[in-house]
């Protein structure tokens, strides 16, 4: 019962518990337990709709959602920032969309205009070949960050506590994939010696990365007036679960990916209504997104420091990649049609023309969403129903649909704008697009996606994970990064490459300023 630690109640207490915190939770409404959690920095959000999150006090208050004059519509509420650089004042201001020709007068400059040089390489190095980060993140979004910089030639070292701080599933299972790539050292930071070895390591970098409230920052001593005086040029990268351009009143909350998803209308979307929210997965949904945007934050302040030699704060949020990953239905205004889309588990599609359907040996999706009945008048089974009112359409195709295999559907799909897929799964993809570590490198430039099973990984069993395929440069190197290492692997090699004695370096770990590991093997058994 207590293998994970995740959930330590045993299973003859659940009930009473539960029983018991449900029994409390509704003498009081939701909002308000979301203050009174918020304030004793215990993770906890109200459930809200999509439409209620458009609305929330804190996510407008704080930038994540913005308020824009649109042409058509007015004063409408959008979605705000996935990724911005703090103190930029552009975060916050927002233009609507162009109305047609509204820029046909700026043409004849913008033409004239001699065409711009992109930067060349030769394909030998990578992106950030040289870009030395140090990593202060723990379990998927924040990881996530330094993995992906790996990628592409960053050095990442992870700087982790001599003790863990969670969990070994979230410590290390989740780290087999999001700590790919790094060195690791395990230091005390609240002790002197391990805060100074700290500094010398932020001294060295071009980048921090951490994950954690505007609060929690200032308290690592990572302000950013402390860390342009320990590093005028370095970058600190931070995401956290309500940050914003601005400050709110959950702005130092905390919170993870499935908090996320309860604030912004996931858990709701998903579940089918406000009394039957669903959490969307239990892992990343949202975590692995914020981590993509931190480096695009990244890419910014990059380009910044280029430009000024300065260094600054790049940030990203959870709660506003939830919101992103719902962007189609991410807006509202005075006389919005309602938010009626199709929900909950049950949901197969929106309207005939953008379903899932069951063929003769399995099921498809059909995408027609711009072509509509012009694309079931060129398929000769379905022709005589391109003229049919869309009541009743959908079941109609459902009937024939179900008369031939998919590859059949797929053939007659084959012209025009529409398109038919079959449905598949993780299991599935993985297993077509497996690589065995063992069998010598994977290609990983002529294909969207690959899994690896590294079957060489030094925890002593094997363990499938996603390949970096999803950005392939044409005229840089990327690499797939080295197995996660052990906790403290590199503990000694680090402290002594900034400049301490293998003595001060014995000398920390004998009284528990360093450590060389969490346990004698890699994963606890």
């Amino acid at each position: 019962d207590w293998a994970l630690r995740n959930y330590p109640v045993g299973e003859r207490d659940r009930k009473r518990v539960s029983d018991a915190m449900q029994a409390a939770f509704l003498t009081r409404p939701s909002w308000e337990w979301e203050a009174i959690f918020g304030a004793a920095k215990a993770p906890a959000s109200a459930q809200r709709s999509s439409r209620e999150w458009l609305a929330d006090p804190h996510a407008l208050a704080s930038g994540l959602v913005l308020t824009v004059d649109d042409p058509h519509h007015g004063p409408m509420r959008q979605l705000g920032n996935l990724a911005w650089l703090l103190g930029d004042a552009g975060a916050m201001d927002k233009r609507p969309s162009p109305v047609a020709d509204e820029f046909r007068a700026d043409l004849p400059t913008l033409l004239s205009e001699a065409p711009r040089a992109a930067p060349q390489g030769d394909g030998t190095g990578g992106w950030l070949d040289g870009l030395c980060v140090v990593d202060l993140t723990n379990v998927i979004a924040g990881p996530t960050i330094g993995a992906t910089l790996a990628r592409f030639g960053a050095k990442v070292t992870s700087v982790q506590p001599v003790s863990p701080s969670v969990d070994p599933w979230n410590a290390i299972v989740f780290g087999l994939h999001a700590h790919r790539g790094k060195d690791s050292v395990l230091l005390d930071l609240g002790s002197a010696a391990g805060r100074a070895a700290l500094e010398r390591l932020i001294a060295g970098a071009d980048v921090v990365t951490m994950n954690g409230t505007d609060e929690q920052r200032d308290a690592l001593g990572l302000s950013p007036q402390r860390l342009a005086a320990l590093n005028p040029r370095a970058i600190l990268v931070q995401l956290d679960a309500w940050g914003g351009p601005l400050r709110g009143p959950k702005s130092d909350h905390l919170g993870y990916d499935d908090l996320a998803q309860a604030a912004t209308g996931v858990m709701v979307r998903f579940g089918g209504g406000p009394d039957t929210p669903e959490e969307h997965a239990h892992f990343g949904t949202i975590d692995a997104l914020t981590g993509y945007a931190a480096c695009v934050a990244l890419g910014a302040a990059l380009e910044r420091r280029s430009l000024t030699g300065k260094g600054g704060v790049a940030r990203a949020a959870l709660a506003g990649c939830g919101a992103m990953i719902q962007a189609q239905f991410m807006y509202d205004f005075a006389g919005r049609a309602p938010f009626d889309e199709p929900t909950g588990r049950q949901a197969r599609g929106w309207g005939p023309f953008y379903h899932c359907y069951h063929a003769a040996d399995g099921w498809l999706f059909l995408a027609a969403p711009t072509e509509r009945a012009a694309a079931l008048a060129r398929v000769p089974e379905l022709a005589d129903l391109a003229e049919r009112d869309q009541d009743g359409l959908t079941e109609a195709l459902a009937e024939r649909f179900a008369t031939y295999p998919i590859a059949h559907w797929q053939a007659r799909f084959a012209d025009g704008q529409a398109s038919v897929v079959p449905l598949g799964s993780l299991s599935a993809n993985r297993d077509a697009n497996l690589h065995h570590e063992s069998n010598g490198p994977a290609e990983i430039r002529q294909a969207t996606y690959r899994a690896i099973r590294h079957d060489r990984h030094p925890m002593g069993r094997w363990v499938d994970l996603v390949a970096p395929n999803a950005v392939r440069p044409d005229r840089a190197a990327i690499t797939i990064p080295g197995h996660a290492p052990k906790p403290g692997a590199q503990t000694r090699a680090i402290l002594s490459r900034i400049g301490l004695t293998e003595a001060e370096i014995t000398a920390m770990i004998n009284d528990g300023t360093a450590a060389e590991g969490w346990s004698e093997k890699y994963l606890p058994e």
